[in-house]
Parts: structure tokens; sequence; C-alpha cells
């Protein structure tokens, strides 16, 4: 039976690609999500751009913040295994 500890070093590569992997699906996604429902919105209300332009950039804006909890919980993670391994 293996130790859970083995398991934990095997997956960490995986654990760290697949969350280092969000971080451009983010960056991609969350805008033009963004722009879509602002230009949906845009059409609705017959405005003009405005609320695609603001939906493009609340996108960035929930894209940097999240890229950045992520970033922050990759390094917490990595500092506990550094710490560990003392």
């Amino acid at each position: 039976m293996s130790e859970p500890e083995d398991d934990k070093g095997r997956f960490s590569a995986l654990r760290t690609g697949s969350i280092l992997l969000a971080i451009p699906t983010l960056l991609i996604v969350s805008p033009l999500v963004g722009f879509f429902l602002g230009s949906q919105l845009d059409r609705w209300l017959k405005s003009s751009p405005w609320f695609g332009l603001l939906g493009l950039a609340l996108g960035f804006a929930a894209a940097g913040r999240e890229t950045f909890l992520i970033y922050r919980r990759y390094q917490d993670q990595a500092e506990k295994e550094r710490q560990d391994r003392r």
C-alpha cells in the first residue's frame, strides 16, 4: 500500500500544471464573456457599444483579480511544500 505522501508528490506536477493552465483560460474567456453580454445588452437597449466596452473592461478586471488569487494560492502552496520538506 502506498503512503499518502507518495501520492501527493506524484501528482504535484499535475496539480501545479492545472492551476497555472487556468490563468490563460481566464484571461481569454472572461473578457469575451463580458463583451458578449455587454453586446447583448446593447442590442436590447439599442445603445452604442458602451455596454460591450464596459463588459470587456469588467471581464479584464475579473480575469486580473482571479489571476492574482490563483497566483497567490499557488505561492502559498509552494511555500507550504517547502516548509514540509524541512
